[in-house]
């Protein structure tokens, strides 16, 4: 039996696009039409603007209007997820009004929810090629947007289905000692240290120490770099939520939104992403669609199945949202402003910043097709936002110009090849995948 997949990247569709369409809006939606099961992730909350703001954000503070919802539904999504860095920027009303509102559409939106169980459960529609299920899962969150279950004492704590990661500094020795001595001097390690010595902390490992609360370590083979780990409690829940998946559907998706980068490439993965992905593989799910640093990131087929390390933009309107809370001035020093003129004065008048980086531009959608469980055909069309065109026409799908299509086979290509991942291309410009 046959189950054909297609997915995209970030939806953060403002403002929208015109009501009677656009040239281009036709091929995009017959390509992801091709899909049975249509995934999209929602970067944006989507109320009436009826809730309070978070203290925090996702870096801009990001709402779109429910018409606008209509419209992301309209490129023919019947999953979207809902698991990322923005999705308490309204607080918690303007969560559970967002999955509301989603739910209303009759797509099934995962990821969030009003406690830990309905954040992390996995969410499913049924298709002429089988059952399909959708779990999302966010890396990139403030500590305060993670769900949390219910106790037999208490409600459980609206948020996101969250994945933490530890972090170590591995350094040589001596770049160690001069660590020690900056902390000796500065007595940054104050509290810790008295904590430790007053029995109410353990004592750190031998070779180990803080700095700030960073956690360093001896590099034991001289290489200096930031060491990342899931954390298994974390990927404890998304495996259960994987079994369960695997017990009632035919095939199981991930949706992973991760902003951490490697060094200071935007393009490569932490070693915490590369192992998350591999990891829900290995456990049971079919495919992997990423997204989080706006840009596309490598391809990587693994044990037989799709990991798409990032899709990067599917829409890029972040700069039309209409309404910041004064959190936003405080945060940049800015006076009293509307939220265009703070966002633009933030941006320096829209010279600087991620929408004037044609990176930012240029994703692709996905085609997959499964027989009886394996891959069997892997397609990508390459897409382009608009980065060369008008201020409202910017920043909505378009099928990508030839200039636009070389440079994302080219991208992809570079960052593909170290993972064993070849592409071609055929007429069309269709990207094929090597399976």
């Amino acid at each position: 039996m046959k189950m054909t997949i297609t997915g995209t990247g970030d939806s953060i569709l403002i403002q929208g696009y015109p009501e009677e369409g656009y040239e281009g809006l036709r091929a995009v939606k017959a390509f992801i039409a091709r899909g049975q099961a249509r995934f999209g992730n929602l970067e944006t909350c989507v109320t009436d603007w009826d809730t309070y703001c978070s203290a925090y954000s996702g870096g801009t503070w990001m709402n779109a209007e429910p018409r606008v919802l209509g419209q992301i539904v309209d490129f023919g999504f019947n999953f979207l997820g809902f698991a990322n860095n923005h999705t308490m920027d309204l607080g918690p009303d303007g969560l559970l009004e967002t999955v509301e509102n989603v739910k209303a559409t009759g797509v099934a939106v995962a990821g969030a929810g009003e406690d830990l169980f309905e954040a992390s459960r996995p969410v499913y529609r049924d298709f002429p090629g089988g059952r399909v299920a959708l779990i999302a899962v966010s890396a990139s969150f403030n500590p305060a947007a993670r769900a949390g279950y219910a106790s037999k004492d208490l409600p459980g704590r609206p948020g996101v289905n969250a994945l933490r990661h530890s972090q170590k500094i591995l350094l040589t020795k001596e770049h160690m000692d001069q660590m020690k001595e900056i902390a000796r001097v500065t007595k940054v390690n104050g509290y810790e240290e008295k904590a430790c010595a007053t029995g109410f902390r353990p004592p750190l490992a031998e070779g180990t120490m803080e700095f700030a609360k960073l956690s360093i370590a001896l590099s034991p083979d001289g290489r200096e770099y930031v060491a990342t780990a899931c954390d298994n409690r974390d990927m404890r829940r998304i495996q259960s939520a994987i079994d369960d998946a695997k017990l009632i559907a035919d095939y199981v998706v991930i949706m992973f939104h991760c902003h951490d980068i490697a060094g200071d490439v935007m393009d490569e993965n932490p070693a915490y992403a590369e192992e998350f992905c591999r990891r829900v593989i290995d456990g049971g799910a079919d495919a992997v669609f990423g997204g989080g640093t706006h840009q596309l990131k490598p391809i990587e087929i693994y044990q037989g199945k799709p990991i798409f390390y990032s899709l990067g933009n599917f829409c890029f309107q972040s700069n039309m949202v209409e309404r910041q809370p004064a959190d936003m001035m405080d945060n940049f020093r800015l006076d009293e402003l509307s939220g265009p003129q703070a966002l633009a004065a933030r941006n320096k008048g829209w010279t600087i910043g991620q929408h004037t980086q044609i990176e930012n531009f240029l994703t692709v959608i996905p085609y997959l097709a499964f027989e009886d469980g394996k891959l069997t055909e892997a397609e990508l069309m390459p897409v382009g936002l608009g980065f060369h065109k008008g201020r409202t026409q910017k920043g909505i799908p378009y099928p990508a110009d030839k200039e636009e299509s070389e440079q994302i086979f080219a991208t992809l290509t570079r960052l593909s090849e170290p993972y064993g991942t070849k592409l071609t291309r055929d007429e069309k410009g269709i990207i094929h995948i090597s399976l």
